[in-house]
């Protein structure tokens, strides 16, 4: 294994050796206005958009790179709203099959109650119920977020006495912990999945009661699962989405039949899964009526959106037309569509 070098970079710097390497300058924008822009997305995460075309670098322009990196990001946006959908329907399931077979508002601090004697709640989902000592002068709101309104109402040692006589997992003391549907509603997206996973009441078994409502064998749920943290994560995050490999999960139904059009393992890949695990994917004849409607619909409004045309000093719009479907020729290729599914939108 090599020693890592640090070689320090600059911007102006960068840009020459770029362009000595056979980039092309910008057609729509000045060398000024894209220099202001590499300063804004770093050296670091520009130089991931374009080794997407090494080898072909002198055919292409800086115009090209930036497209591929705002519509990334134009798309981390869908994704996170596709992931929210997919988190919000997780959590309203849980809560309602668990309270299906318990009357006890805290029974996932008990330890029977979870598969696996290792069960902790994360700390960036427990630092929401930490006991909040007021400041002197503290602003309050005229209506309180429902954590914060709790943790001014009720106090854990009272609902423990009441509540919490079987072995419990591990708890801290400075911990205000709530009853189980306020800490599914306050959870980050990975406690949710764990909960999913551990959560055993009796015979009932979380993962596979939520796996059986969605028709996903429960053998694999946790897979759906998975794939979707590691989604959710990288866009959170805004990591690369495009031309990347994802999680392996098994296809069902109408999910299954779309899915014969792409490559394993990309992002159409994922984009399918999303509208499948959101309930919208019997809606669609077979991946052209999906393309027609939901990718190519994309590319459309990323030209006019008003937020990439600030970000991208209006590169989205100034574009070449001719130039731009060549762009997005490339980037539904790495995005795993096969040329046959979009030539005749295109």
């Amino acid at each position: 294994m090599r020693c890592y070098s640090y070689k320090k970079k600059n911007v102006c710097d960068y840009l020459l050796n770029i362009y000595s390497s056979g980039l092309h300058h910008s057609n729509a924008l000045s060398d000024e206005e894209i220099e202001q822009i590499i300063h804004n997305i770093g050296i670091f995460r520009f130089k991931g958009y374009l080794y997407a075309f090494r080898g072909e670098i002198a055919s292409h322009s800086i115009d090209d790179v930036l497209t591929l990196y705002y519509f990334d990001k134009y798309l981390t946006r869908y994704v996170m709203e596709l992931t929210t959908s997919v988190e919000t329907m997780l959590k309203t399931r849980t809560i309602e099959l668990c309270y299906k077979w318990t009357e006890n508002p805290f029974f996932y601090l008990i330890r029977e109650n979870h598969k696996y004697e290792n069960f902790h709640i994360n700390k960036p989902t427990l630092e929401n119920w930490k006991y909040k000592k007021e400041k002197d002068g503290e602003k309050q709101d005229h209506y309180a977020h429902y954590c914060l309104y709790y943790k001014q109402t009720y106090h854990f040692d009272t609902n423990k006495q009441h509540y919490l006589q079987q072995t419990c997992i591990e708890l801290h003391e400075e911990v205000n912990y709530p009853p189980f549907h306020y800490m599914i509603e306050s959870a980050t997206l990975g406690a949710l999945i764990t909960f999913i996973k551990s959560i055993k009441i009796g015979k009932f078994d979380l993962l596979g009661g939520i796996a059986k409502e969605m028709g996903i064998n429960p053998k694999i749920f946790k897979h759906y699962l998975e794939r979707l943290n590691e989604v959710r994560n990288r866009a959170a995050h805004r990591e690369r989405l495009f031309n990347r490999g994802y999680r392996s999960v098994r296809a069902f139904g109408n999910y299954h039949t779309l899915r014969k059009a792409i490559e394993p393992h990309c992002f159409a890949d994922v984009y399918l899964y999303l509208y499948f695990m959101t309930g919208h994917i019997n809606q669609y004849r077979d991946f052209q009526d999906f393309f027609e409607k939901e990718i190519d619909v994309l590319f459309r409004e990323y030209q006019t959106d008003r937020l990439i045309e600030l970000d991208s000093k209006g590169l989205n719009k100034r574009m070449d037309e001719k130039r731009f479907d060549v762009i997005k020729g490339f980037i539904l290729k790495g995005m795993g569509i096969k040329k046959a599914s979009h030539n005749r939108v295109t």
